[in-house]
């Protein structure tokens, strides 16, 4: 029975690499990927600043931890500025030199992003302001040493 199923298993697994192509993305689509995962994670930012409800901006700014908490792992070597392959990008080649600084900005916002969510759960209107204050600079702490300038 076993071997009918891993039979089964491997039959399937081998149609579906066949008919969808190789899971293997290029440098450049992870980084298109990248791009629109960051503005997925700016929407929920704005969504959770613009929620009618509660219960709406503590799903979104959950829906914007749970990213951050990815960010650093979203840059792999070999996609950034001047690496092959790569066409569209302003990922700076620092984000490699200095990987502790680099997960330690994107550990930071998520901290901030955390912080904003204990401030929607107090429900105290001062809190969630003050919590939002630091979002910006948050993002800024990897867009200013990390990110290049638009070309």
């Amino acid at each position: 029975m076993r071997f009918v199923v891993a039979s089964a298993v491997l039959a399937v697994t081998a149609f579906v690499s066949v008919a969808c192509g190789s899971s293997a993305q290029t440098p450049q689509q992870i980084v298109d990927a990248r791009i629109e995962d960051m503005k997925k994670l700016g929407a929920n930012v704005k969504g959770t600043s613009q929620a009618a409800t509660p219960a709406e901006a503590k799903a979104k700014i959950a829906e914007a931890i749970a990213f951050s908490e990815t960010i650093a792992a979203r840059f792999p070597k070999g996609t950034g500025i001047g690496d092959a392959g790569i066409t569209k990008t302003r990922a700076l080649q620092d984000i490699w030199a200095k990987p502790a600084e680099f997960k330690a900005a994107a550990d930071k916002l998520t901290a901030i992003l955390k912080d904003v969510g204990v401030a929607i759960d107090s429900g105290d209107k001062a809190k969630v302001e003050a919590a939002f204050s630091q979002v910006y600079p948050g993002c800024g702490g990897c867009h200013k040493p990390f990110r290049g300038p638009e070309h």
